[in-house]
């Protein structure tokens, strides 16, 4: 069988294949790592999905790299046994991406109905912890937002100051009320910025799935050639 010059070496092409394989993990590390640290500031305030989300996509991205030496070794080795073990991993961590990009748009959907009663119960604790006052003060500034529903879920008479837009140069006293507090919820503000991260997750996770199944595809092909055919080897 004629072979094309550039996929005569089963050893560079497995390689290139690998190379790209590599590169795949990478992004899922670097993925992983920002939407975890993104996430971990809001933890009083999530549930664990959030968290355990990311932490199986830097999971995967590490099994990538570690499978990437035993494709790197096949490649050099050019031997049918190690290349066909490094397609079974391919498989494996197709499945897991696969399942990664279905949980990761399903979370976008459930963001704002997944925070709501972590969020009611955090809110009970605002004056009684200074680490969660912190926490709430910066999200209804940052947000621009009110308790986790809306400025009803305050006391009317003692909503916190962050619920409300303070203008440059405001003297004290200055009161926060239902009438001037912000309209939106914490709940639906937060949960769309969350939504918006596993949304870029899926998105990530679905492309790398789509690379995965070429890169599976080639890895089998390849292996299939250094057992049946007789290639051009290089040295």
């Amino acid at each position: 069988m004629k072979v094309p010059t550039i996929f005569k070496s089963v050893r560079y092409t497995l390689a290139g294949v690998n190379g790209i394989f590599s590169i795949t993990g990478i992004l899922l590390l670097i993925t992983g790592i920002v939407a975890i640290v993104e996430y971990s500031y809001y933890t009083d305030l999530i549930t664990k999905r959030f968290l355990t989300l990311p932490g199986f996509v830097i999971a995967t991205g590490v099994i990538i790299m570690i499978t990437a030496v035993v494709g790197f070794y096949g490649a050099i080795s050019e031997h049918f046994y190690v290349i066909a073990a490094y397609v079974m991993l391919l498989v494996a961590i197709l499945v897991f991406e696969i399942s990664m990009t279905i949980v990761a748009f399903g979370l976008e959907s459930d963001a704002v109905s997944e925070i709501r009663t972590p969020m009611i119960q955090s809110l009970q604790l605002y004056e009684k912890r200074l680490d969660i006052a912190k926490m709430w003060d910066d999200l209804q500034m940052g947000f621009e937002c009110c308790g986790v529903a809306g400025r009803h879920d305050w006391i009317s008479n003692r909503i916190p100051v962050s619920c409300c837009h303070i203008d440059y140069g405001t003297i004290s006293p200055f009161e926060c009320t239902s009438g001037n507090a912000y309209n939106v919820g914490c709940a639906s503000a937060l949960g769309e910025w969350l939504g918006h991260y596993a949304f870029i997750i899926g998105v990530i996770a679905g492309t790398v799935t789509s690379l995965q199944v070429l890169i599976t595809a080639a890895s089998a092909w390849l292996a299939w050639r250094s057992k049946f055919e007789e290639v051009e080897l290089e040295s």
